[in-house]
């Protein structure tokens, strides 16, 4: 009995022991299911998004990009109703979609043809005419020029323009990701096209057909395929009308998808149309490329407050006073432009009391209308080609109460001034003055004047700087400024720094130093801006822009410097200038710095301070012009800072 009572306790025992073991296992197996859920828990800002998460924000840029091309290729159709010296004109404007730079194809309808047997009318036969370029757009009408004219035609009013009806032919390679680490170019290809195909707009000849087609199994450098003659095989060959060329394009703000349209019959960019993914969801790919963070400002510490905003602490030992980094939150203006622009200005033109942006480069100067983060077209005016834009400004000179452009261009060391004009909705020239520099001054601080100097080709000598005076047809010279002799009209400003009616010349010294002077010349304080010359290439020097926001206000003086040497030789390595702007304030004894705004990506040609509206308030404008590392043209940026 005593063997029989034995083993049942020794298997109770047992259970005991194996109950224990399993609520131990349990125990920690919770323990470890909780610690992993606790590691999982989402924190803002900090947990990287999920594959499907980053494919769906992927796939909504492709939407929003789609959207905006297909918008910029609307189904019009209208006829010639005059002509205007080489102009067409047309009787479709922006009230049916039309945008400059629009292509529409020429035709005359022919006689009708019947159905031999019924007798049943079949149709007509269109003869094709030609085509022509959208320059100007009104509501009703839009110019035009002629880009393609067929052998022995002519054009005549009542014939007949259109943007196809049916699907456009578009040559689409694969995206281009090149910048950007951890993407899929099969992928984002992928999403793009089928975003494309819905609009129900375009019909995509992808990668594979594009090389079948030109008869080659190597890939194409995107930039290569704007060769005139590999767009006149893609007309030729597959009736291509349209390239699109995309990318991926990497900034300090996140990462953007920039799709640019060409024309393969003109080789003309038509349209760049971009949508930022959610930033956070990519990062550079450093592997090839170097290091991409800017440098840290030496003499600024970032630190939390109670509200959560930061606040500035000068860095232990610096003996500079602290200095407050721009907010990084900034808006970049649409539509991104074409090419490399080089200066921008604000101004009224029209006299309604809200003022338009100037854009200028090397063969145009554009008017755009703000619309909060947009930029909505007002009218192009071709300039010469090779002409350097040396300054871009303006004011009232006729007195109706818009502003005239006042540009100086220069050409093989030669330099003249051009007004324009803006009226009936163009952009108008009423003045070009050969050998003379035109700029707009206030040497009271009050009212400002118009100024000409006469610049005299190889003669080193300066030339007096005197009043210019609009008689409604030309211009009348007035009486001398009194200022220093030998100085060059591009190379001050004058200016009230602090408000107090003091009138102040301020000048670069060899680009490098910023000097503050009497009006007889005596020095009254400096400022060393850069360690290098930061004369930019075909400008006089770094733009002195002064922000006065009213009479009795201190001025604002923001200034474009270049980094210390180690900075600029990261900006070398990442294919952009290591460059700032700084901003600021005239104490009356010498110069403070009040804030700086680093640009990591791109060169700053040029800037403008300009209200937005009440949704963006007042911004600095900043022209950001990027090169074509990865393979597609030069393009530019108005960047639109907190300020």
């Amino acid at each position: 009995m005593g063997c029989r009572r034995s083993v049942p306790s020794v298997v109770i025992a047992r259970i005991v022991l194996l109950f224990i073991l399993l609520a131990t296992v349990s125990l920690a197996a919770s323990s470890n299911a909780l610690a992993v859920g606790e590691e999982r828990t989402p924190i803002r800002g900090k947990t990287a998004p999920s594959a499907r998460d980053q494919q769906g924000r992927f796939a909504e840029a492709a939407k929003v990009v789609a959207e905006r091309l297909a918008a910029a290729f609307p189904r019009v159709e209208g006829l010639i109703v005059g002509f205007e010296g080489d102009l067409v004109l047309i009787d479709r404007g922006t009230a049916a979609g039309v945008v400059q730079g629009m292509e529409l194809d020429v035709f005359r309808e022919g006689e009708e043809f019947k159905h031999p047997l019924t007798g049943e009318t079949l149709g007509r036969l269109d003869k094709d005419l030609g085509m022509l370029r959208v320059l100007y757009v009104h509501e009703r009408y839009a110019e035009t020029v002629v880009i393609k004219k067929a052998e022995k035609a002519g054009f005549r009013k009542g014939d007949r323009v259109r943007v196809s009806m049916a699907r456009m032919i578009v040559a689409f390679p694969n995206v281009d990701v090149g910048g950007v680490g951890g993407v899929s170019a099969r992928s984002m290809t992928k999403d793009l096209a089928a975003a494309l195909v819905r609009t129900g707009r375009f019909e995509l000849v992808e990668d594979r057909q594009l090389r079948s087609m030109l008869l080659t199994d190597r890939e194409f450098m995107a930039g290569e395929l704007t060769d005139p003659t590999i767009l006149k095989q893609l007309a030729d060959r597959g009736k291509i009308q349209i390239l699109l060329l995309s990318r991926l394009t990497p900034s300090a703000d996140g990462i953007s998808l920039d799709v640019q349209a060409y024309s393969t019959l003109t080789g003309n960019s038509i349209v760049l149309a971009s949508a930022m993914v959610q930033p956070g969801i990519m990062t550079r790919d450093t592997s090839s490329r170097g290091p991409q963070s800017a440098p840290a400002a030496p003499s600024t510490v970032m630190t939390p407050t109670e509200t959560g905003k930061p606040t500035v602490a000068a860095s232990p030992g610096s003996g500079k006073p602290p200095v407050a980094s721009m907010p990084s939150d900034h808006v970049v203006l649409e539509p991104v432009l074409d090419g490399s622009m080089t200066a921008i200005g604000v101004a009224d033109l029209d006299g309604d009391g809200k003022r338009e942006l100037l854009v200028a480069g090397v063969d145009r100067l554009l008017a755009f209308r703000f619309d909060g983060s947009h930029l909505r077209s007002l009218a192009e005016y071709p300039l010469r080609e090779k002409d350097s834009v040396v300054t871009l400004e303006a004011m009232d000179i006729t007195g109706d109460g818009g502003a005239e452009v006042i540009m100086t261009l220069s050409h093989r060391d030669r330099l003249r001034a051009l007004v324009i004009q803006w009226a009936d909705g163009k952009l108008k020239p009423i003045s070009e003055v050969v050998d003379v520099v035109l700029r707009p001054l206030s040497p009271n601080s009050k009212t400002v004047e118009l100024f000409g100097q006469t610049v005299i080709p190889g003669d080193r000598t300066t030339q007096p700087i005197h009043r210019y005076t609009w008689d409604g047809r030309a211009f009348q010279v007035g009486p001398a400024l009194e200022i220093p002799a030998d100085l060059s009209l591009l190379k001050f400003m004058i200016v009230d720094p602090g408000g107090d009616g003091a009138v102040r010349l301020m000048t670069f010294k060899g680009g490098t130093v910023l000097e503050i002077r009497s009006q007889i010349g005596d020095l009254i304080g400096s400022y060393k801006v850069s360690g290098e010359t930061a004369v930019l290439k075909d400008r006089a020097d770094p733009r002195i822009l002064i922000d006065k926001r009213g009479d009795a206000e201190e001025s604002h003086i923001i200034l474009r410097r270049e980094k210390e040497a180690g900075a600029r030789l990261l900006g070398r390595w990442i294919d952009s200038k290591a460059t700032d702007l700084i901003v600021l304030k005239w104490d009356g004894t010498r110069f403070q710095e009040m804030r700086e705004i680093p640009i990591t990506d791109g060169v700053p040609a040029d800037y403008a301070v300009a209200d937005l509206g009440d949704a963006l308030g007042r911004r600095l404008l900043v022209l950001v012009v990027k090169g074509g590392r990865l393979g597609l043209s030069t393009r530019s940026e108005i960047h639109a800072f907190r300020y």
